[in-house]
């Protein structure tokens, strides 16, 4: 069953009322579609206040992370990840398309997964530098034209498989029916192995990794809207509760009636 997916859908107990922090993205040019899932950017304000925790079950994409002092490319994160926000600032980022990095490493994506690597290693520009322009801005159009501007300088080849490994991951995300590896080797009539070396070469997770990773969005999301624990469960494809819970509590860290009392 496809269903529209909510865009903060991956950030854990999301309040969509909280003004001193904002997230916006924005949509790559056409000449970079290829590559850029969007632009993405964290705005807070929080002077006087307690620090802020954002925990988040990252989308299956290679990110590339500005902060002030500190940027990197940032690669899938196969754990939940926890970001703690203090006083003001402003985080700038460019998600990939799934697979969409591999065009500029000479290895398998799995190399990537759970590390932070420099800037350097992949692009010609100065991060530092490019930290300084784009901080130096209050619009975030100014912005995202001056992130394009870094990535135009080395752009790779669109790669067919890149598309096709696209096309198998928004079938995961936008139907839920989409459980097991073995229905999506019937959809897209390949074979299991074949599904798994493209997936680990150019992801570098598995397909049960992505599968499971986007029915946890839809279970994290769904509890907190108060659906009922079991039937979430049986929607997303498990036979029992307790294998559900179990799954839930090993990627959330909470079980899921924890993860609904918001602990």
């Amino acid at each position: 069953m496809r269903h529209q997916v909510n865009p903060n859908r991956g950030i854990l107990h999301f309040d969509p009322g909280q003004t001193n922090v904002k997230i916006t993205r924005h949509p790559p040019s056409e000449r970079l579609r290829h590559l850029i899932q969007h632009y993405w950017f964290v705005e807070w304000s929080l002077e006087g206040q307690s620090p802020y925790t954002q925990e988040v079950l990252q989308h299956p994409g290679v990110n590339i992370v500005f902060e002030q002092g500190s940027s990197y490319v940032c690669g899938i994160e196969s754990r939940k990840a926890a970001y703690t926000l203090l006083g003001k600032g402003i985080i700038a980022g460019i998600l990939y398309r799934p697979g969409a990095f591999y065009g500029y490493i000479s290895e398998p994506m799995s190399e990537l997964v759970d590390r932070k690597v420099d800037i350097s290693r992949f692009f010609p520009f100065d991060a530092e530098a490019a930290e300084k322009e784009i901080f130096a801005s209050n619009s975030l159009e100014e912005r995202v034209a001056y992130m394009e501007g870094l990535l135009s300088s080395y752009i790779p080849e669109p790669d067919d498989k890149v598309d096709e490994m696209n096309r198998i991951v928004r079938a995961i995300m936008v139907d839920r029916s989409m459980t097991s590896v073995d229905l999506l080797v019937d959809r897209f009539n390949t074979s299991k192995r074949t599904l798994q070396r493209v997936f680990k070469e150019y992801l570098g997770v598995s397909p049960k990794w992505v599968i499971q990773r986007y029915r946890m969005h839809e279970a994290s999301e769904a509890i907190e809207n108060g659906a009922d624990i079991a039937t979430v469960a049986l929607e997303l494809g498990y036979f029992d509760q307790a294998h559900f819970s179990k799954d839930f509590k090993a990627i959330v860290g909470a079980s899921p009636h924890a993860y609904r009392r918001g602990l």
